[in-house]
């Protein structure tokens, strides 16, 4: 009987642990960020194979949740939007100071799904993109020249 009851406090335990941890690791690549004083909650991506996923393959995105990509030098970015599922826009931006802004990104028509035709890409060079549920820009009155802070 002490037995049973001691595994099941040590796999408990161990649950709980893991569970932890998993967490921990997915608010990490989480941040709380401000663009023009609208809060939004933005899934960091830096590393390549993070930025090449981007927002592939998932359905939607909440109201008021982002993906920020973060180069490590600034540069002429493209992005596509492979096996997309909804519009964005895309908020282009250097030095935390939005420089342009692509308003209703398509998703690929169901032909294009995989390997769409379409590229968007920053006019100059840029160090970070913040991708948003298409029509959250013009809602908040978001411009070229605002500022994000995270």
């Amino acid at each position: 009987m002490l037995r049973r009851r001691y595994y099941f406090v040590v796999t408990g335990i161990l649950s709980l642990t893991v569970g932890l941890v998993f967490l921990k690791q997915k608010s990490e690549g989480q941040s709380q960020i401000m663009v023009a004083g609208h809060r939004l909650v933005a899934e960091v991506v830096r590393t390549s194979r993070e930025q090449e996923q981007g927002l592939s393959d998932r359905k939607s995105l909440c109201s008021d949740c982002g993906m920020l990509f973060v180069f490590d030098k600034p540069g002429i970015y493209s992005f596509w939007m492979r096996r997309m599922y909804f519009d964005i826009d895309i908020l282009w931006i250097t030095d935390n100071k939005i420089v342009d802004i692509t308003f209703g990104a398509k998703k690929p028509s169901r032909e294009e799904l995989s390997f769409p035709k379409m590229t968007y890409q920053s006019k100059s060079p840029i160090n970070k993109v913040l991708e948003v549920n298409a029509g959250w820009v013009e809602k908040n009155g978001i411009k070229i020249g605002d500022k994000l802070e995270r």
